[in-house]
């Protein structure tokens, strides 16, 4: 019998094969290595920081473009027109025709424009307070409310920006435990400055109100606003504030006005 020849394609496509296959098997090897090397592990490692930066900032971008950019788009708007509108008043009150009928500057025309610009700005920063705070009012105010007071303290200080504060401490029931104390704050503001006038006729005084508490247990009706939870005041500051009080010290008061006070239905 004869040999069949050999068929060169088929060799050469196995040839080819175990070429790639050979180079293949190298550069996995090659890798693994690399991988597992110093250089590797410092290459691998800023890779997945990058990627983790780059879509931390996308994610941003996100925040910026869906949430905060149609707030801050409006806002800019406003106070562009605002600036506008500025500008324009401010060109037709600190001119001043001279001999020749020209218009001229006036510095004294523009300093009592500076004044009157503080005093607005200042004017419409009371006015937004009054507004924010009047929903606050209007949901958490008690009025004569009794309940026992017994000291009070001038905690005034450079972090409340020159402002006069005072805390007044008491409890609802007696006896005072720590479920039932509440700590109340007499401060000056917008607001309170209204209600004085508005009730009162005079100015809010916060060392006023604050005296009318002794230094004794008092039987005491109340006028306050603001939510009493412990957790605010502890974590955020966020006192009730009083706003006016009359108070007898229960020791003047033995005999008919001797009466516990019951505040279950200010709860």
């Amino acid at each position: 019998m004869t040999e069949k020849p050999h068929n060169d394609a088929d060799a050469l496509l196995h040839g080819i094969d175990k070429t790639l296959s050979d180079f293949k098997t190298k550069a996995y090897e090659a890798k693994k290595s690399y991988d597992q090397s110093e250089v590797g592990r410092a290459h691998r490692e800023l890779s997945a920081l990058g990627r983790f930066w780059s879509q931390f900032v996308r994610s941003c971008g996100w925040i910026y473009l869906q949430l905060i950019a149609p707030v801050t788009w409006r806002i800019y708007r406003f106070v562009r027109w605002a600036f506008a509108r500025y500008r324009a008043l401010w060109a037709r009150c600190v001119y001043a025709k001279d001999a020749y009928g020209d218009p001229e500057f006036s510095k004294a025309r523009g300093g009592i424009m500076i004044l009157a610009t503080i005093a607005a700005c200042y004017l419409v920063y009371g006015a937004a307070t009054v507004t924010v705070t009047l929903p606050w009012y209007l949901a958490t105010v008690r009025h004569d409310e009794q309940l026992y007071l017994s000291n009070s303290q001038n905690v005034s200080s450079s972090q409340t920006e020159g402002l006069e504060i005072h805390e007044v401490y008491g409890c609802e029931t007696l006896p005072c435990t720590e479920q039932n104390t509440v700590t109340f704050r007499v401060r000056s503001t917008w607001f309170n400055e209204i209600w004085s006038i508005l009730h009162h006729g005079s100015l809010f005084y916060p060392g006023y109100v604050a005296a009318a508490v002794s230094p004794v247990l008092n039987r005491c009706v109340i006028t306050s606003y603001g939510v009493r939870r412990k957790f605010l005041v502890r974590s955020w500051e966020l006192y009730p504030d009083l706003v006016q009080v009359e108070c007898m010290p229960t020791d003047a008061g033995e005999g008919k006005d001797s009466k516990v006070i019951n505040n279950r239905d200010y709860r």
